[in-house]
């Protein structure tokens, strides 16, 4: 019997069209992004040689938030810099912090927010609208290991509007306790990113079953 000359035409069509996009380079799913700066800053401007211009130059990595008798008293507000990649449209995103098993929680309900810092200084660190939060029970309990945060729709905007820059995020917990202090000797932070699959990839998906069909029709008709 003669071959399917239409339908051997249009796998050919498919196989280019699937080159052709497996060549294309595109990334998607969760993308990390390390912090490439943290400190703290205490609400006494002048507190110590690591108040926040310093934390800024030496990369702190006591990221404390909250209050800490034993650390020189006071009220700490804590900050993480970000190098944002160029990325496509963010569809949701979490920040991991790691927390230590050494803090400890004295105000139960307590909790730690994040906000997008205006600046490197105590009041500069915590303004506008939540961008997300966690319980400091919930994070002080158990193991020393990385807490997540996940960002609300404000944190996904800032991100927005961040990509290709670098992003600062501020912390507190000025209702007590404290959190994301002790920490040395591993990255103190990261963002996960999760951006959608490129619509290359769901082309591709597509081709791929067409493909499929192509070669049933050519076999019932051969």
């Amino acid at each position: 019997m003669r071959p399917n000359l239409a339908g051997l035409k249009a796998l050919g069509l498919l196989v280019g069209l699937i080159v052709a996009l497996t060549g294309t380079s595109a990334q998607a799913g969760i993308i990390n992004v390390a912090a490439t700066g943290s400190g703290w800053c205490n609400q006494n401007v002048g507190y110590s040689a690591f108040d926040c211009e310093a934390s800024n130059v030496n990369a702190n990595s006591n990221t404390l938030a909250g209050t800490d008798d034993g650390f020189g008293g006071g009220l700490y507000r804590n900050w993480f810099a970000f190098d944002l990649p160029i990325m496509g449209p963010i569809t949701s995103a979490s920040m991991f912090i790691w927390n230590d098993a050494a803090n400890s929680n004295t105000s139960p309900g307590a909790v730690f927010n994040l906000y997008q810092a205006l600046d490197l200084s105590f009041n500069g660190l915590t303004s506008g609208a939540s961008l997300g939060n966690v319980a400091v029970d919930e994070a002080d309990a158990g193991a020393s290991r990385y807490i997540e945060i996940v960002l609300n729709a404000n944190g996904i905007a800032a991100l927005t509007a961040g990509v290709g820059n670098q992003l600062i995020f501020g912390g507190n917990n000025d209702n007590g306790g404290q959190i994301f202090g002790h920490t040395t000797g591993r990255p103190i932070a990261y963002l996960a990113v999760d951006i959608p699959v490129p619509a290359t990839m769901l082309l591709l998906g597509l081709g791929l079953a067409a493909l499929g069909y192509s070669r049933r029709k050519i076999a019932s008709s051969s």
